[in-house]
């Protein structure tokens, strides 16, 4: 790594870091301070720490753990700066960054995983209705009819809606797409979910989960606990 193309004065020209800001994760060929000191000269705002804000990420070695897990957290909530490795940035500083560029408003980008699911899923030891009284986006391609399932919740103090809104509480998403989210893909009713969040205002990715399955499960087993 030579970092050398650049001297020390204002670069007048637009680069990759103008007006962004970026984040240096671990150690590197040259110190530190020699690199903040060349990414301010190419006009970025260089931050001490991970936040939802940042454009890029430069990742040298041994990364600290606490900071791959803020990332990944970053990540489940929708931010995702741009990663760049050493040679990334070394292209960069030589010039050659017609393909780094970023927007200067970093917008939430959500993409749904299993790990969304099994981390904010409703927790159905917990009481008798952890439902009860929560506002539930149920999505439209369930294989039990619709009409059945809105009545079934309804009739347990669910209240079951078609859409999302900042009411929303909670979402039920269908068998079909809980496989999705086990085989990582994706589809219609799930990117209706990760537009609605990513459109909204709130910071981070708050709705409670669970599944068609799940939901009927419950029921049958409240059925027969009751008698």
């Amino acid at each position: 790594m030579q970092y050398e193309l650049f001297n020390d004065t204002d670069f007048q020209q637009e680069t990759p870091f103008t007006q962004r800001s970026v984040c240096l994760l671990g150690t590197f060929h040259v110190t530190t301070k020699t690199l903040q000191k060349k990414l301010l000269a190419l006009g970025a705002e260089v931050k001490q720490g991970l936040s939802r804000n940042l454009h890029y990420v430069v990742m040298g070695r041994d990364v600290p753990a606490d900071a791959m897990e803020h990332l990944q957290q970053l990540a489940f909530h929708g931010y995702q700066p741009k990663v760049l490795d050493e040679n990334d940035l070394d292209n960069i500083l030589q010039g050659h960054y017609s393909h780094y560029f970023v927007p200067e408003q970093t917008p939430k980008d959500l993409h749904l995983t299993i790990r969304h699911y099994l981390s904010a899923r409703f927790n159905y030891d917990e009481n008798e209705n952890p439902l009860y009284m929560k506002e539930l986006y149920l999505a439209p391609d369930t294989e039990t009819p619709q009409a059945e399932l809105y009545q079934m919740l309804g009739n347990r103090g669910i209240y079951a809606n078609a859409y999302i809104d900042d009411t929303t509480d909670g979402i039920i998403i269908s068998n079909c797409s809980l496989q999705h989210l086990r085989d990582g893909q994706s589809d219609e009713s799930l990117h209706y979910i990760e537009q609605q969040y990513n459109q909204s205002r709130a910071q981070a990715f708050r709705y409670r989960l669970t599944s068609e399955g799940e939901i009927l499960a419950w029921i049958k087993n409240r059925e027969i606990v009751n008698g």
